[in-house]
């Protein structure tokens, strides 16, 4: 599977933007969304590395992937299907959007 990979950077320190992320993560899931099913969620390695594991569908696209919070950045990288290799762009995007509004 093609591989998908972006940052956002912060000036939080990995604890602030931790705690930020995870309320945000919170609230989405909370609210829900449209555009957004079968949602998987692992947050065993969140509290000990700054780890989180996801996979979710959007428009029958399958992504997964790894969220790491750094001291100054947060990573995002995952796989998507070869038919979804056009969005890759749009998706890396969207990562950045949501994530750099949950640690604004």
């Amino acid at each position: 599977m093609p591989k998908f990979n972006t940052s956002v950077p912060h000036t939080l320190g990995k604890e602030k933007a931790k705690t930020s992320l995870k309320g945000f993560f919170e609230k989405a899931k909370e609210f829900g969304s449209k555009d957004a099913s079968d949602v998987q969620e692992d947050w065993s390695k969140w509290d000990t590395d700054g780890i989180l594991a996801f996979s979710f569908k959007t428009f029958g696209i399958a992504i997964k992937g790894l969220i790491t919070v750094l001291e100054d950045k947060v990573n995002i990288e995952g796989e998507i299907p070869f038919a979804a290799m056009m969005f890759k762009g749009k998706i890396e995007e969207g990562f950045r959007e949501k994530i750099g509004k949950a640690i604004a």
